[in-house]
């Protein structure tokens, strides 16, 4: 019976991390050599903390709440009116963006990774990867917790396969601590990179019976992408100095040869693969229960108008996934703390958990969002 339950417990800790982690931590690495390795740690650990806090106060929302919703149904529950308007435009916003800037990418790691068999264009590696995983987001959570699991463990060991095999090339002058110019450059980065709410109500579907697992599921969910960062940082501005590329894996390629390129095309592969699975799923479950549309509809509705502006010619990867961290994701933190407050005053539940953040804090954590998503509307 303990094998079980810890197996559902690190099932649905898998469902927060596959949610997490995704093609944004391919410009952790370049945002912390711009700004400084030192600065990039410190924007890390800060907004990995923020990011904590709102998963946690997340977590208590949805154990608050008899029924089932992702953030888009609680902010119409609980808040109503202007702001569920504006969550609906993050949503779309921040949804479609992330889905996009996951298939430009993807298209471009397939092409890589089987470059010595097929030459296919973009856009057909593109498709296929649209095509297989919304098979399996048609399939439904249980497929996707199950492939959860397994690709956080392959995610952990091949960045520690790089680590390794990239050891003997770190060189520390390569690490220039702080730059005046680009100092902020790593918020909007690391906010997307870190952000996974949609996951969280998919855990606690899965740890369903054991909820009181959930807060533990969050902060392990939490801290797991944000170590494995701060690694895969290291470990590339470590080899590839002012060489470090955007997609971090092209600029280690005159270090450590072609085959690097391969295993970071698998990375980000699956990677990618896994956050289209658990943001896809997601979308799928905010159409079905938060705007009664039938699976097939939500289904379609989530998959194809992505797939469609892709086709169109929205390509530009580092536009897409600034403008959605740092604005879309941004807004979304906000008015999930704006949830939370009226959830504790008007939930139908009582939680497993609870936290108790002083109102101060609270309003701080919605000062700091602020400022990122107007220096993203404003400088970007």
């Amino acid at each position: 019976m303990l094998i079980k339950l810890d197996r559902k417990f690190w099932l649905g800790t898998a469902t927060l991390v596959g949610s997490t982690i995704g093609v944004g931590v391919y410009g952790v690495p370049f945002v912390f050599q711009k700004s400084g390795f030192l600065v990039g740690v410190l924007f890390l650990i800060g907004l990995g903390g923020l990011m904590l806090l709102t998963n946690l106060l997340y977590g208590e929302v949805v154990l608050r709440t008899n029924q089932r919703h992702q953030l888009i149904g609680y902010s119409r529950l609980y808040l109503g009116g202007a702001l569920s308007k504006i969550n609906l435009f993050t949503f779309i916003l921040g949804g479609y963006g992330a889905l996009i800037g996951i298939t430009i990418i993807s298209s471009g790691f397939l092409s890589n990774i089987f470059s010595f068999l097929f030459h296919f264009s973009p856009t057909s590696w593109a498709t296929f990867f649209v095509v297989v995983t919304s098979a399996l987001i048609l399939r439904g959570l249980r497929t996707v917790s199950r492939i959860d699991f397994f690709m956080m463990l392959i995610f952990g060991l091949i960045i520690l396969f790089i680590g390794i095999w990239g050891s003997g090339s770190i060189h520390y002058e390569n690490f220039n601590f702080a730059t005046k110019d680009f100092w902020f450059l790593p918020f909007g980065v690391i906010i997307f990179s870190m952000a996974g709410l949609p996951g969280i109500p998919l855990a606690r579907e899965v740890l369903s019976g054991r909820e009181r697992s959930l807060r533990k599921a969050l902060i392990l969910g939490t801290l797991i992408p944000l170590i494995l960062y701060l690694f895969f940082a290291f470990v590339v501005v470590g080899i590839s100095g002012e060489s470090t590329s955007p997609d971090a894996i092209s600029g280690l390629a005159w270090y450590l040869g072609p085959g690097i390129v391969f295993v970071g095309s698998a990375l980000g592969f699956l990677t990618s693969f896994t956050i289209f699975l658990n943001l896809g799923t997601a979308m799928k479950r905010a159409l079905q229960e938060d705007f009664k549309f039938k699976s097939g509809w939500a289904w379609l509705l989530v998959v194809l108008p992505p797939y469609l502006l892709y086709l169109s010619g929205v390509r530009n990867f580092i536009d897409i996934i600034s403008l959605v961290g740092g604005l879309a994701v941004s807004v979304e933190m906000m008015i999930l703390i704006f949830v939370y407050a009226n959830a504790r005053k008007h939930g139908d539940r009582l939680p497993e958990y609870t936290i108790h953040i002083p109102l101060p804090l609270l309003y701080l954590m919605i000062a700091i969002f602020a400022f990122g998503a107007v220096y993203t509307l404003v400088f970007k």
